[in-house]
């Protein structure tokens, strides 16, 4: 797996605090290196404050782009320095005349074969700068066959990583991330987490009030399917436990968690990111691609617009 980080960059502060979390996480890892891209929008892209707040179309210029957008890249080379990420494991790159910058960071990205890309999570940025907090959305939904980081600008000192595992497909998936991606970095302790889906409609009420045997017969079968499932599951979890283990984790440093839904899948997980204080949440999404979109309603969405002081990895499990 190719280990570089492809990260956008705008020079606010939040995004220069988001490069010291991801400097202090990465800063033992000699085989990561990070890509820092920074996209300077064109003069008809920004909004009208903006344009007034530019004060001349001459400061507009390619030139003048060119030298604000160096001082937002070496900033942000300051930035990764200081949290004591290595110099040459850096590189830099700008675009200039930017009019979509979810679709240059995506096509920057394929042109480097690079598969994790990093943004900051909220906010506007300054004066000709990343719209960051619609581009990790947009980032995040077309990000075909890539994991997206989303990371805030303060984020737990936890050390605990929450790998919520959907179905087969998915748990493969991040698996396979977090396996060749996440466990190299040492002292994080893992917790392998699934909510089960409610109760399927087979086995609710069906418009008569039960009798004592057929309230019996009814708790069985729901008892015998909960069984099953959490079987099903107990089997991907074993196999990822085994997988992080073979890279070196410590067995002591993993737990395995399978909890019935309360609130909905969505508000559980969220809840359990907010009570276990987690550092970092890796879970599975849905691409365009086929035609499945990362829908507005979904976990991964809800998850994205609600996470707050975590990294959240989102993995193309599709």
């Amino acid at each position: 797996m190719n280990k570089s980080i492809l990260f956008a960059v705008d020079g606010s502060k939040s995004s220069l605090q988001v490069a010291s979390v991801l400097g202090k996480l990465l800063k033992d890892q000699t085989q990561n290196s990070i890509l820092l891209l920074h996209c300077v929008q064109q003069l008809a892209a920004l909004y009208p404050g903006e344009i007034a707040e530019i004060g001349s179309v001459e400061r507009s210029s390619a030139e003048f782009q060119k030298k604000l957008g160096d001082a937002v890249l070496a900033s942000s080379v300051q930035a990764l320095q200081e949290s004591g990420f290595p110099a040459d494991q850096i590189r830099s790159d700008l675009v200039l005349g930017c009019t979509d910058p979810a679709q240059d960071i995506l096509a920057k990205a394929e042109a480097e074969r690079i598969r994790t890309i990093a943004l900051g999570r909220r906010g506007r940025s300054q004066l000709q700068s990343l719209l960051l907090g619609s581009v990790s959305s947009k980032v995040a939904q077309y990000s075909h066959y890539r994991t997206v980081w989303i990371i805030d600008s303060e984020v737990q000192p936890s050390r605990k990583v929450l790998v919520a595992m959907a179905g087969v497909p998915d748990a493969r998936a991040l698996t396979y991330y977090a396996t060749e991606f996440i466990a190299p970095i040492p002292h994080l302790h893992y917790t392998l987490f699934h909510i089960m889906p409610p109760i399927p409609p087979t086995f609710w009420d069906d418009g008569h009030i039960l009798g004592p045997e057929e309230q019996k017969d009814r708790q069985s079968r729901i008892n015998k399917w909960r069984r099953e499932w959490t079987q099903k599951v107990e089997k991907f979890m074993d196999k990822a436990a085994d997988s992080l283990v073979g890279k070196g984790v410590p067995e002591q440093k993993m737990d395995k968690r399978i909890v019935q839904t309360k609130e909905g899948i969505a508000r559980d997980l969220l809840n359990e990111i907010a009570r276990g204080r987690y550092q970092m949440v890796i879970m599975g999404k849905k691409s365009f691609h086929e035609r499945k979109p990362f829908l507005m309603g979904s976990h991964a969405n809800k998850v994205l617009q609600n996470i707050e002081r975590a990294i959240l990895c989102l993995v193309d499990a599709s």
